[in-house]
């Protein structure tokens, strides 16, 4: 499994940045579905959260 890993900041404080794991209904079974996936999901994240902008995000497999 792989999940996606966003790392998101404040728009009003751009220097205060953290790491989102955001959950979807759908999982990844590997690296290129979670690339594939990927750009649409952040998209989505964005526009449900119109504080924080995304600086960047990754595919990797989930901490446990």
């Amino acid at each position: 499994m792989v999940e996606l890993v966003l790392v998101i900041c404040l728009q009003a404080q751009p220097d205060r940045c953290a790491i989102e794991r955001p959950q979807f209904q759908e999982s990844y079974p590997n690296a290129m579905a979670c690339m594939y996936h990927a750009m649409f999901r952040v998209v989505q994240w964005a526009e449900q959260h119109p504080n924080y902008n995304v600086r960047r995000w990754r595919c990797e497999a989930p901490q446990a």
